[in-house]
């Protein structure tokens, strides 16, 4: 894959580049947010094409609805950057896994204009029209601080006056993510996802805690992004920095307004709460109890927590670098070393650590205008002291393309880099770094077409130590498959090495990522069964049992390196024998989970493909018994490798949406009616996908899905239908305070799937559709559209159900772990 990549643009800020452990990289630029994700897919490395797609976001645009127009504020709380900036992004970065559609990352944008916005994407990421600002989180200060008015401020007295600064935002961070129990290491997937929230900073001394949350991070709960503030504090500027009536350009520069910088440690787990240290700067100190300095650059934590205790602090100081030792208990110092930078005098654009190494660790560093004039870009951290070392692959990378960006423009050497960040891949194995190249030795003059940026990726290990890199923590799929590619690329030269190379990597990820569940997970896992109200225990629990069972770890893994490492083989044995323990997990669920018609049609289809793969081995192990006494443990295939077109084996079919003529379930990934009507089978349900719009895919290996949005739609409309006939109502979740009411009768097997559409009015699946249904059906959803801006912040009515335990535990792709996309 290409190391470096060159976009039309210069960078907006310092610490402008962020690699989501989605594997997208972000850039902040002038006028838009740049995103660089790489092909997954279609993987050749003769081939010419570009091997990072390139998506452009016009995060400055603001409409009138979003930010409606404001008076001029006054002297005391004027601020340019609200009034006349062109809002170009000043800060950017990616929140925790879970918070996005799919268990995608939000991309937070802290714009000139002081307004911090969530977007995400729903559709497919390489389409800009996909992408779209979800959240605007000043609009949460704003309702918090209407009921604290009576809180006073020091820099200004009118109610309104002091509203609009405490909904300006000035800086921010996003809470780690959590710990998350059981297994050390999962590829695609976490059992916990915890809640998402961000520290904020307004421009009145205050610190907000910002709880975001999405339909994904709700359940479903919530049709809409929310955001509310869970507290706030005050910060109580010294007797030295409180000017009523500034008068002179030294008070105005002495005034404590706001807090200019905020790091969020790593979480540590004490009984039953989670603790963490939040660190955060005024205008130009960090103080702690006993220790004052006056910091100028990024604040970092070490990402996680050592000795059970510790955590671990870089702040970058005009004199140098200090490096400090912290209680996780209380957050006292125990210990502080500093380190000089070279007396660097320009700012510090980068900081990221590596963390690949067990027994130290390291801390890159790079400055906007003297990253190649300084020996000091790398420190070996260790409990006692700090040392620099060589030159890193990175700089030596920038060194190289400013040496070509000097001779195609015949600079003779006068020219210079300007480095505006660094960030590390998902997996800790690369860093990428953000340059600009200009002439040292004129006025650059140009037009902003002219402009160009240059991502480069450079490994943080040799070939031979890149094969021991995946690191025992949760990760995605796509962050996998970057390092799968990356080390073919490099360690395989030729193609007929492919498979032993990629049977390799099945062994080496199931050593990192293939821990067996304990033992008390399986007397767990049956006794959570035995309670079926619970919503998210239950998705725990199948998870474990599922998603995360050993035999499919390894047919997972082998599947995945196959996509990324084009090896060619077939996938087909693997994916039936996902699909079989998948059945096979599904039948323990507890029968009153079949509270819909919907949930009843899953549990029959499934039931189906038991019987046909358990039919199709005992034809198969009976073939070769008679032939050479040998039995067979796999499902017969045909001359292609394909397990397709199998004689049907169940008397129950699902009917065509065309024609009502039956559909035998013969195929595990194709569906046919008895005319021929073809229609692809769902990877989870294996009901007939036969309507356009509801279907998702996953990302890496594009196997369809039923959309979320479509079993949403299936289940409200059989509660609604439940209730409309005067059964028992299915009673919601309760997703806040974790309560469930009983839930009502539920659906014989045999009875006939109920006629239900999606959210566009078309006819999923089942048989034919009454007229006078369809009209009734059709003025309900008007009245239901009607009514949901009304009742926006409602929850939805949802039941514990088979169909919704089943879809949440698989958030992402069961046979290749890679996430989803519309």
């Amino acid at each position: 894959m290409a190391d470096v990549t060159v976009l039309r643009c210069w960078p907006a800020c310092v610490d402008a580049i962020d690699w989501s452990p989605d594997g997208i990289i972000a850039l902040a630029s002038d006028e838009h947010v740049e995103l660089l994700f790489p092909n997954t897919v279609d993987f050749d490395r003769d081939q010419l094409l570009a091997q990072w797609q390139h998506v452009s976001l016009k995060v400055p645009l603001f409409s009138t609805d979003e930010l409606p127009l404001k008076e001029p504020a006054p002297l005391s709380t004027y601020s340019l950057g609200e009034e006349i900036s062109n809002s170009a992004p000043i800060n950017i970065s990616w929140s925790p896994p879970g918070l996005a559609k799919h268990r995608r990352c939000a991309l937070a944008t802290l714009t000139a204009n002081l307004t911090l916005s969530i977007w995400s994407v729903q559709g497919k990421p390489d389409e800009a029209s996909s992408w779209a600002r979800r959240l605007i989180v000043n609009d949460a200060l704003v309702d918090h601080f209407s009921d604290w008015d009576h809180e006073p401020s020091h820099l200004t007295v009118p109610s309104k006056e002091r509203l609009r600064l405490r909904s300006r935002i000035r800086a921010y961070s996003w809470a780690p993510v959590l710990p998350c129990p059981g297994p050390a290491g999962v590829i695609g997937t976490r059992l916990l996802y915890g809640q998402h929230i961000v520290a904020v900073a307004n421009d009145d001394n205050y610190l907000a805690f910002v709880l975001i949350e999405s339909p994904t991070s709700t359940l479903g709960a919530h049709r809409n992004w929310r955001a509310h503030v869970l507290t706030h504090d005050c910060v109580e500027p010294g007797p030295e920095s409180i000017f009523s009536n500034p008068t002179c350009f030294e008070h105005l520069m002495s005034q404590q307004r706001y807090i200019s910088r905020i790091a969020w440690g790593p979480w540590i787990v004490r009984g039953d709460c989670y603790h963490s240290v939040v660190v955060y700067a005024t205008n130009e100190d960090v103080t702690y109890t006993g220790f004052e300095l006056r910091y100028d650059g990024p604040m970092k934590f070490y990402p996680t927590v050592e000795n059970g205790d510790r955590l671990k602090l870089a702040l970058f100081t005009n004199s140098g670098l200090f490096y400090l030792t912290i209680s996780a208990h209380d957050a006292s110092i125990i210990n502080k070393t500093t380190h000089d930078i070279d007396g660097r005098w320009d700012q510090v654009s980068g900081a990221v650590w590596d963390t690949a190494r067990d027994s130290s660790s390291r801390l890159h560093v790079s400055s906007l205008l003297s990253t190649l004039h300084n020996p000091t870009a790398v420190l070996d951290v260790s409990a006692d002291r700090l040392k620099s070392l060589s030159a890193p692959s990175w700089r030596e990378q920038i060194e190289n393309n400013l040496a070509l960006f000097s001779v195609k423009n015949e600079l003779k050497g006068n020219s210079k880099a300007k480095v505006w960040g660094l960030t590390i891949s998902p997996l800790g194995d690369f860093i990428a770094a953000c340059v600009s190249m200009h002439p040292s030795d004129m006025i650059e003059y140009g037009i902003p077409a002219d402009r160009r940026a240059t991502v480069a990726i450079s490994s943080l290990q040799h070939t031979r130590q890149q094969r021991a890199i995946f690191p025992s923590e949760n990760v995605s799929a796509e962050g996998v498959a970057y390092t799968l590619k990356k080390l073919a690329e490099n360690a395989v030269e030729d193609p007929q090495e492919l498979p032993r190379f990629a049977e390799e990597m099945v062994e080496m990820l199931l050593q990192a990522y293939g821990h067996p569940l304990d033992s008390n997970d399986d007397v767990t896992t049956s006794a959570i069964f035995l309670n079926a109200s619970d919503l998210s225990a239950l998705t725990i629990a199948f998870k474990k049992s599922a998603f995360l069972e050993s035999h499919t770890l390894r047919d997972r893994y082998t599947i995945l390196v196959s996509h990324a490492c084009k090896t060619g083989s077939s996938e087909d044995l693997a994916r039936t024998l996902i699909a079989y323990r998948l059945a096979t997990a599904l039948q323990r669920l507890p029968s009153s989970l079949c509270c819909t018609s919907f949930s009843a049609e899953i549990l029959a289809q499934h039931r189906h493909l038991i019987a046909l793969i358990d039919s199709v081995m005992t034809l198969d192990t009976r073939a070769e018994n008679s032939t050479d006494g040998h039995a067979s443990q796999r499902p017969s295939q045909n001359g292609s490798g394909n397990i397709t077109h199998l004689e049907p084996v169940a008397s129950w079919t699902d009917a065509c949406d065309f024609c009502s003529a039956p559909i035998p379930f013969t195929d595990l990934t194709s569906a046919a009616c008895t005319n021929g009507h073809q229609f692809p089978r769902c990877g989870l349900s294996f009901l007939a996908i036969q309507a356009p719009g509801i279907t998702k895919y996953c990302g890496i290996c594009t196997t369809p899905f039923l959309s979320d949005e479509f079993v949403i739609a299936q289940e409200s409309v059989d509660e609604k239908k439940h209730t409309d006939a005067g059964q028992d109502a299915v009673m919601t979740e309760g997703f806040d305070s974790g309560e469930v009411a009983p839930m009502g009768d539920t659906r014989e097997q045999g009875q006939e799937p109920m006629n239900v559409k999606d959210m566009n009015g078309e006819r999923a699946h089942g048989g034919q559709e009454d007229p006078g249904e369809a009209q009734a059906d059709s003025m309900k959803d008007s009245e239901s559209s009607n009514e949901g801006e009304l009742a926006e912040e409602k929850k939805r009515q949802l039941p514990v159900s088979l169909a919704r335990v089943l879809f949440l535990a698989c958030d992402a792709c069961i046979y290749c772990g890679g996430k989803f996309v519309d």
